[in-house]
């Protein structure tokens, strides 16, 4: 069920609708998220394909799918943890639409939900929903993780056990609804969802921290249960420990261990991922002398119960072991159930140390000395929170708006901001427009009121987001976006990104032989062969040299996938948004006047952008 050499996390593949449907919405939620991670999701979800490979690139292919997204994908996550990439793209501001922040009542309580649930259509066939339940944020973390997911299709009946899974929905909607909520929510109360494969049909959702919504964990017993958590608190540890009658394993980072005290870990056989998994992909690349480091620590949520019998439950989903999870957090858990051998707690113990305790991901913790007291890193860490829940929790961003610069072709942002209420003694506070080239942080004062106003800023670069950065003498602690509303910006700003990746008649058709290839003529997205121009048509080159082909592939698209042409013309009226003379070297006028032939079968329906 879980031998890490044979089964691997694939959030693609996960992703991918079934065989002859498409996505017709989805709602995901996470903790934290990476814009480039957000970048490559529209590929799985539009064109099946698997999150490998380099979507840090404005690249065309991502820019057509991206542009669907604003009206299929709404995305809920803690405000404040969307993480500040390493490069900036102007096809960020494309995802903005897709994004709802919400902010947990106090600075001790989290977001912390992973969970995807996702409407199927096809032509012929039932909807078909998914639900993916995971430990992992939206991002490209090389932690080890763990998932699950349930398909089921739309019946005649009424389905008591999504009442919980519908009442998450819900309360995600209360912050901020999506076109077609009503009938998403109302579909789901019929789905007959599957349990993965090796579980019965005894399978429950598990919201938290919501509407009485407890966490299923605190009451749940067993003779024996395994605990795997990346992060501990003493108070969770002991009440998994008393809930089971003969013995608790616990698997945890060796970090964490340590930071807990020796007699709470009594209770217990603990053991950490090893030094050798964390540390290895180090390890290979220093052998290699290139390549981008990263630990692969532990990040999987998952608790194990088994009785004196063969009946075992798990709980896989978000919730660490700790007092947070266990009594404030927002959080989401699936429970299953089964008999099977797969599934038994002595299958899962030996996938985890390996045969006789030897060569699998974990080694037995020492808890002889081990201890160590990290209070200053805790005071730091508690610090940081409160003032970063002060400056979310306060509208510290009064008003923003951008208007035309003096040149009249860029816009200046302005800002007001309100600090009056919020203070910090040895730290500094910068503020700086996202995405913007060229743009340095500025700081602001706690206590007081300031006005701001960064210039020139390209119309492409414009964003909802703002970069906060938290810094102590030389270094930067933090550094988070924030969506906020900002009044003005124009609603050609689409266009204009549009344009700026589109900015060549190379680019053009690039774009046009994208669209118009059947899925299994595209090469991978994000590889880096995609950027190859062997096959452009140049700019001196005449475009009858590739009309033909274009062309029957403009016709079997209007027989076959009408939506691609929609996909086409929209793009054309985009980029002739604002004539220039820069229109017709991006678009031919031979191609303008064929593609008039075409736009009388055009789908009239619209692709709405917000």
């Amino acid at each position: 069920m879980l031998d890490v050499r044979k089964h691997r996390l694939d959030y693609g593949v996960m992703l991918i609708p079934p065989s002859g449907y498409r996505l017709a919405k989805a709602v995901a939620t996470t903790y934290s998220l990476d814009l480039n991670t957000l970048l490559s999701i529209p590929v799985a979800l539009f064109f099946s394909q698997t999150l490998e490979g380099n979507f840090d690139a404005e690249r065309i292919q991502i820019l057509e799918s991206i542009q669907r997204c604003p009206n299929v994908l709404r995305i809920y996550h803690q405000t404040g943890k969307i993480h500040v990439p390493q490069k900036q793209n102007r096809l960020y501001g494309l995802l903005e639409p897709c994004l709802v922040g919400i902010l947990p009542d106090d600075a001790y309580t989290s977001f912390h939900p992973k969970v995807w649930v996702l409407r199927y259509e096809h032509e012929d066939l039932p909807v078909k929903y998914r639900v993916i339940v995971l430990s992992r944020n939206l991002t490209y973390d090389r932690n080890w993780d763990i998932a699950a997911h349930l398909d089921g299709e739309i019946t005649d009946a009424r389905k008591e056990k999504n009442v919980p899974l519908i009442d998450f929905v819900k309360y995600l909607t209360s912050f901020q609804g999506f076109e077609g909520d009503k009938k998403f929510i109302a579909d789901l109360r019929t789905v007959g969802f599957q349990a993965p494969s090796g579980f019965n049909k005894n399978f429950f959702f598990h919201p938290i921290g919501f509407n009485g919504y407890k966490n299923p964990i605190i009451t749940q017993t067993g003779s024996r249960a395994i605990c795997v958590s990346p992060f501990l608190h003493e108070d969770a540890i002991r009440t998994i420990s008393n809930n089971a009658s003969q013995n608790l394993l616990l698997f945890s980072r060796g970090e964490e261990l340590r930071s807990i005290q020796p007699e709470c870990l009594e209770t217990c056989r603990s053991y950490c991922i090893s030094r050798l998994i964390v540390d290895g992909e180090n390890n290979q690349l220093a052998e290699d002398g290139d390549g981008c480091q990263a630990d692969q620590n532990l990040h999987a949520k998952l608790y194990v119960y088994q009785s004196d019998n063969s009946n075992v439950t798990w709980y896989v989903g978000s919730a660490n072991a700790t007092k947070a999870a266990f009594q404030r957090n927002v959080e989401f858990l699936l429970e299953l159930r089964g008999t099977s051998a797969a599934v038994q707690l002595e299958r899962l113990r030996t996938e985890l140390l390996g045969a006789s305790d030897q060569n699998g991901i974990f080694e037995e913790f020492e808890t002889t000395s081990e201890f160590v007291d990290e209070s200053e890193i805790r005071i730091m860490k508690e610090k940081l929170r409160l003032l970063e829940f002060s400056l979310l929790n306060k509208a510290v961003v009064q008003k923003a708006e951008v208007k035309l610069s003096e040149n009249q072709s860029n816009y200046d942002l302005k800002i007001v901001l309100d600090t009056t209420s919020c203070r910090w003694d040895d730290l500094v506070v910068k503020v700086m427009p996202f995405n913007s080239v060229g743009i340095e942080a500025v700081q602001i004062e706690p206590l007081s009121v300031t006005n701001l106003c960064f210039q020139n800023i390209n119309e492409s670069n414009l964003s909802k987001f703002l970069q906060l950065e938290i810094w102590q003498g030389s270094e930067r602690l933090r550094a988070f976006l924030l969506k906020v509303n900002i009044d003005g910006i124009p609603e050609s700003r689409v266009g204009c990104i549009l344009r700026s990746v589109i900015n060549s008649r190379d680019k053009f058709f690039e774009y046009l032989r994208f669209i118009l290839a059947d899925d299994l003529e595209k090469e991978p997205i994000g590889s880096e062969s995609i950027d190859d121009h062997s096959h452009t048509v140049g700019e001196a080159s005449n475009i009858w040299e590739m009309s033909t082909p274009i062309f029957e592939q403009l016709l079997l698209s209007a027989s076959r996938s009408p939506l691609r042409l929609k996909s086409i013309d929209d793009a054309i009226q985009l980029l002739r948004k604002e004539e220039s003379a820069d229109t017709d070297r991006i678009i031919p006028n031979e191609f303008l006047e064929f593609w008039e032939a075409f736009k009388k079968i055009v789908p009239q329906q619209s692709r709405k952008r917000k």
